[in-house]
């Protein structure tokens, strides 16, 4: 950088602008005396500092902008439309009043529900249920029912209807483990009254006003159900039931089924041990006055290497049964089953073979069968061979069909007969050829099973069911009792916000039965009977529910049979209409 001070171009601005030069030159000439021989030169001073590039220092070329000539480019006229929006408006000037929301109804599901109704044919239903929880482990339950119905027209005996049912529960969860307990009582009173049509009046020994016809049916169980998730010790399910009825018969029942599983090459070993035990008492046989009892003893053990895999399942293993009144023998079944996932798992393949050994028992029988004489041959049923073969597919959303064949082999097949009138029957209502034994065979079952179910939401849902089967007995005589065709379908629907429709229905075509010939001699095991054959029986039922709050519904019920048989079980027959209509009322309960 260079400075240069030359007085001579200095302007005489002002007198003290003047002066001040005067001053600084005549002090700059002071200072220089010294130096005589020099001259007033120039200083050169050189100022360094970091070089800090900025944007505006660099070279840019600039455009041209561009001006449309207005006198060649045409205006764009620019046209404005105005549309008229009505607009609510909840502000209202000068006061300070609050917007009012309507408030959206809540759905609340209560733990308790207390409902009643009266109906066609002295119908009467009082139902009370309750789940509540203690804590957040423990919760228990109570359940109520008692349902009862009149006599049928023209019935010679007395044939009204009545159940109780009891039933109260504790349940225990924890993270790692489950347990359900729970008491029911359940005493189904029946009667029998079903007496084939016969003149009545010339049989001396049939006495009407006499017989009570009254069959008491009670149960009581109690059974406990312990889970573990994380642990080769799975389940341990303990049951015990006692069964007694009017004529002084009595059952006892105690079962004990566990399942362990154990990892092994990256599969499951389950080892399955089950105990059971059987001890039946009847007053006297039907054909004799000797008591009938039966102790039956079963142990069984389960083996099977199981594999569950995304595409392939499949169990391997065998069955093993000891029945203790069998003269020790030992039974063995192998146990197979097959299911494959395809890619697009519209479509599961599948087969399973299995053998068994099964205990029957006067509790099982009479609730098949209500009508069962309580003096009954109780034997085992040995299943040589069951296999099923087919599939389940599901084609769309909420739609699955399956198709299934089957065939099975037993030894002592369990078919209920009817038993002849006894002569010398004391009044007791069952010895009037109006109640059935059990008689076994050997017999062969083939047949199919179809199934179609459709989901169209929560609330809509229809599915059927149906099955064919042929039978055939070791002697060819007929498989009493036992429907070759059998059709099952249900279905819900909701109907509007407030209004439930259920609706069941069931289809069993003809069945075989005998029609004994009364006569005046003694009573025999071989009594002489005809081939006769009980007509298909056709029945629906039906509810409607109207929800209407959260608290009360309104239903209504409805059972009709169509066709001129309205039961399973030979000359035992139902009322052919039923209306019931009752109301609900849902609460909490807390303790």
């Amino acid at each position: 950088m260079l400075v240069y001070y030359n007085p001579k171009t200095m302007k005489n601005s002002s007198k003290l602008i003047n002066i001040s030069l005067a001053s600084l030159f005549s002090l700059t000439l002071i200072a220089q005396e010294k130096q005589v021989d020099d001259d007033l030169g120039t200083q050169e001073v050189t100022v360094v500092k970091s070089y800090r590039p900025s944007l505006k220092d660099v070279f840019k070329i600039r455009t041209t902008p561009k001006v449309d000539d207005s006198l060649i480019q045409k205006k764009q006229q620019v046209n404005y439309t105005f549309q008229s929006v009505p607009v609510v408006s909840t502000f209202v000037p000068n006061k300070a009043t609050p917007l009012k929301l309507q408030r959206q109804q809540a759905n609340r599901f209560h733990n308790s529900y207390l409902s009643g109704g009266f109906g066609s044919k002295s119908q009467m239903l009082l139902n009370f249920t309750s789940t509540v929880p203690l804590d957040r482990t423990q919760s228990v339950g109570l359940d109520l029912r008692y349902t009862s119905l009149d006599e049928i027209p023209e019935t010679i005996l007395e044939s009204s209807q009545k159940r109780l049912t009891l039933n109260m529960l504790h349940q225990y969860k924890l993270r790692n483990m489950r347990v359900d307990s729970d008491l029911r009582f359940d005493r189904q009173s029946h009667n029998f009254f079903g007496l084939r049509g016969a003149n009545w009046d010339n049989i001396p020994s049939f006495r009407s006003t006499i017989i009570d016809p009254k069959q008491n049916l009670n149960y009581l169980s109690i059974q406990s159900k312990w889970q573990w998730y994380e642990s080769a010790f799975r389940k341990v399910n303990f049951n015990t039931h006692i069964t007694t009825d009017s004529f002084d018969s009595t059952e006892h029942i105690i079962k004990i089924n566990t399942l362990l599983r154990i990892p092994l090459f990256g599969q499951y070993l389950e080892l399955t041990p089950n105990f059971e035990l059987i001890n039946s008492s009847f007053v006297s046989g039907y054909y004799s006055d000797q008591p009938l009892d039966f102790k039956k003893g079963l142990a069984q053990l389960q083996l099977q290497f199981l594999n569950i895999g995304e595409k392939l399942n499949f169990r391997i293993g065998a069955n093993g049964f000891y029945p203790t009144a069998d003269e020790s023998k030992i039974y063995v079944y192998p146990k197979v089953e097959f299911s494959y996932k395809t890619n697009s798992g519209k479509m599961v393949p599948f087969i399973d073979y299995q053998g068994a050994y099964k205990l029957n028992s006067f509790t099982s029988f009479s609730l098949e069968n209500p009508y069962v004489a309580p003096s009954l041959d109780i034997q085992s049923t040995q299943v040589n061979h069951e296999g099923n073969v087919g599939f389940k597919a599901y084609p769309g959303s909420g739609l699955s069909f399956k198709l299934v064949a089957h065939y099975s082999e037993y030894d002592n097949y369990a078919m209920f007969m009817g038993l002849p009138y006894d002569n010398f029957n004391n009044d007791v209502a069952y010895r009037l050829g109006n109640s059935f034994g059990v008689v076994y065979d050997s017999l062969e079952k083939i047949g199919l099973t179809t199934g179609i179910s459709m989901h169209f939401s929560e609330f809509n849902k229809l599915s059927l069911d149906a099955s064919y089967f042929d039978y055939k007995r070791a002697n060819n005589d007929p498989v009493w009792n036992i429907p070759a065709l059998t059709i099952n379908f249900e279905g819900n629907f909701k109907l509007g916000k407030k209004i439930f429709f259920q609706f069941s229905g069931n289809y069993m075509s003809k069945r075989d039965i005998v029609n004994h010939i009364t006569t005046i001699n003694p009573l025999n095991i071989n009594s002489p009977y005809t081939l006769d054959s009980l007509g298909a029986v056709f029945g629906i039922s039906s509810s409607i529910t109207w929800k209407i709050n959260s608290e009360w519904d309104l239903f209504y019920e409805n059972k009709m049979f169509f066709g001129d048989v309205t039961s399973r079980w030979a000359y035992y027959q139902n009322q052919k209409q039923l209306h019931l209509g009752g109301i609900r009322y849902k609460f909490d309960i807390n303790l």
